[in-house]
C-alpha cells in the first residue's frame, strides 16, 4: 500500500492502454472509473454493488490499481505527489 501522504495530495496518475498517461484529481479519477467499470465486458465483483457511491469509488482508488476492461485491456491508475511552486 502507498504511502498515507501521496494520497493527501488527491490527485492519480490514469493509464489506458493506446493512450498518454493523464494527472487528474481525485474528482476526475473517480468519474474515469465510474465510466470504465461500467464497460467491463466481464462480471466483476464492482459490478454487483447496487448503486455505488463516492465512498465506493475512493476506497476502490486507494485499494486497487488496475482493472481489466476486457480480455488483454487494462486501466491502471496510481496516486501521486504534486509539488506546487
Amino acid at each position: 500500500m502507498s504511502n498515507p501522504l501521496i494520497r493527501a495530495s488527491d490527485h492519480y496518475v490514469l493509464l489506458e492502454p493506446y493512450s498518454k498517461e493523464k494527472i487528474v484529481s481525485k474528482e476526475e479519477a473517480i468519474l474515469w472509473l465510474k465510466n470504465w467499470l461500467s464497460k467491463t465486458e466481464t462480471q466483476t465483483i464492482y459490478q454487483k454493488i447496487e448503486d455505488p457511491d463516492k465512498e465506493f469509488f475512493e476506497e476502490l482508488l486507494e485499494s486497487t490499481y488496475e482493472l481489466e476492461i476486457k480480455s488483454g485491456y487494462v486501466i491502471k491508475w496510481f496516486a501521486v505527489r504534486i509539488e506546487s511552486d
